[in-house]
């Protein structure tokens, strides 16, 4: 019974150092990437090109950033407030990683003024985050091209990216395509550089964009 005690307390410790090692990662992928981001929205008349996406840690807001820029594009942030950075939050994505529905502010934008909206998110247990999700729920995509775009550690499956082409489909509109960037994981993660760099390598590879018909 003793040995048995032991190895149970050491496996409480483990999980607990492991626990600890993520929240302490990801506040300080925040910090350092929160000093990153420093996008201005476009002011040229007549932009097209919407970018809506949700964080945690901000390096997903750094590709939405990134991306904003190449487009001259309008930049929009999903908040939600139950997964906000530390230990309940981090709890929260955990638990919830593939819902499909979440509190989310802004709940609705008017996309009548663009033919292109970018959506990102990070990926979490294979799938992107639920306020997107919630997002796509929530807005009309009639006669809009959607883009997906995503960072995330170790891996995505493909049936939840078909599914939500499914649901964007449902709404109408026209999914071009899925870009992506695998951080790798949290203690072998890329350089902000390289990251934004990888972004840049996805968004040179997207082909030329027209107005739907």
């Amino acid at each position: 019974m003793k040995i048995i005690a032991t190895i149970f307390g050491l496996a409480i410790l483990a999980i607990a150092v492991f626990v600890i090692f993520v929240i302490e990662t990801e506040k300080a992928q925040f910090k350092r990437n929160a000093e990153m981001v420093n996008y201005e929205p476009a002011t040229t008349p007549g932009s097209k090109v919407l970018v809506v996406y949700f964080s945690r840690s901000n390096n997903t807001e750094l590709m939405a950033m990134e991306i904003a820029k190449h487009y001259n594009a309008q930049l929009v942030r999903l908040n939600a407030n139950k997964y906000r950075i530390g230990f309940r939050g981090w709890l929260n994505a955990l638990r919830d990683a593939q819902t499909r529905h979440a509190v989310i502010t802004p709940e609705k934008i008017d996309l009548s003024a663009y033919d292109t909206i970018f959506i990102g998110s990070p990926i979490w247990w294979y799938s992107p985050a639920p306020p997107v999700w919630q997002f796509v729920k929530n807005n009309d995509f009639a006669k809009k091209n959607i883009i997906l775009f995503n960072t995330f550690n170790s891996q995505f499956k493909q049936e939840h990216i078909d599914e939500f082409i499914t649901n964007i489909e449902a709404k109408d509109g026209l999914f071009i395509k899925h870009i992506y960037v695998k951080r790798e994981r949290m203690s072998q993660q890329i350089s902000t550089k390289t990251l934004l760099k990888k972004v840049h390598q996805q968004l040179i590879s997207l082909p030329e964009i027209a107005p739907p018909k």
